[in-house]
């Protein structure tokens, strides 16, 4: 079986384990972290059909001021230069390697709750390598329990195609594989809900191009967060909060995503147990400008953060 390897800079601060841990989406499929060996796994799709296995590790640079992700890719004709390319630009984009954080890590050294992000390599959100996976996933987990999620979320994968390089793993289902096991399957086995005529939709419209995911993530960097945040809501089972979190996965970050967390956290740690207004969630943070989205999930997470770095043993500034 033929394999390839491609070596990601990343300028520090950066840590893999942190970075993948920022939120639940290594918890599901096609994403699987292997804590033995510090490595994230995955089934990857070419558009040909081909799934390729893909592993991410992380280790010393030549240039002491970065680290280096190394992809390793197994599968039918994973040593295509081609195809070795394209696997390391998705990589990229889940880990939002090419993205300058520098003026988020200035705030994060000025502010002491911040500085357990700058210790332990965080301040990058893991997210899918593409928009179509993050949507689907974002409506899967609104108004229900995280562990309900990844449950749904792990079943609506098993409409992929397997990885013939580890056949435990599937790639995550196209729109047209989703449409063709149509609203009873999401309903039945999915149990999905009231969610599977918006993901039904969301596909069909994918499909026949009547909306087109990909041209909007490309379009994204270039829009405003208003002109984004429109966009995203007119999606069916995108609400306003889940709006806010898929541009933070877009690499927006100067809105935070307020749900029923948000206010319980800012309760218990900002507002000495009184419960505020959205509002008042929202000027506490306004003052990070383009960085506050960032600022609010890693100080929520800081602790927390601290402790999974210490229990890894992982730790990369």
């Amino acid at each position: 079986m033929q394999s390839s390897v491609v070596r990601l800079a990343v300028k520090k601060p950066f840590s893999l384990f942190s970075t993948v841990i920022s939120h639940g989406w290594y918890q599901t499929l096609p994403f699987r972290w292997v804590p033995a060996d510090a490595t994230l796994e995955r089934a990857e799709r070419l558009h040909d059909g081909r799934v390729l296995l893909v592993r991410m590790s992380e280790e010393a640079s030549e240039r002491r001021s970065h680290r280096d992700v190394v992809v390793a890719v197994r599968g039918e004709g994973a040593d295509d230069p081609g195809v070795a390319r394209e696997m390391g630009r998705r990589c990229s984009v889940m880990l939002h390697l090419d993205e300058d954080l520098s003026d988020f890590y200035r705030i994060c050294r000025a502010t002491p709750q911040l500085q357990a992000a700058v210790c332990n390599g965080a301040g990058r959100c893991m997210r899918a390598p593409s928009l179509w996976e993050d949507v689907i996933k974002t409506i899967l987990g609104t108004n229900v329990l995280w562990r309900q999620a990844v449950v749904m979320i792990n079943r609506l994968c098993e409409l992929g195609d397997v990885c013939s390089a580890d056949p435990s793993l599937r790639a995550w289902p196209t729109p047209g594989q989703i449409v063709r096991a149509g609203v009873s399957y999401l309903r039945e086995r999915v149990r999905a809900g009231y969610r599977a005529e918006y993901i039904i939709e969301i596909a069909q419209a994918q499909k026949s191009g009547v909306i087109d995911l990909d041209a909007l993530e490309a379009a994204s960097h270039s829009m405003t967060a208003q002109e984004l945040f429109v966009v995203l809501t007119r999606l069916k089972g995108i609400g306003k909060s889940s709006a806010h979190f898929l541009m933070n996965l877009l690499g927006h970050y100067g809105h935070i995503a307020v749900d029923s967390a948000t206010f319980a956290y800012a309760q218990r740690e900002l507002f000495r147990g009184r419960r505020p207004t959205e509002k008042q969630i929202r000027r506490r943070f306004a003052r990070y400008g383009e960085w506050q989205s960032l600022v609010y999930w890693f100080g929520r997470w800081s602790n927390r953060l601290e402790w999974w770095a210490d229990a890894a043993g992982r730790s990369s500034a």
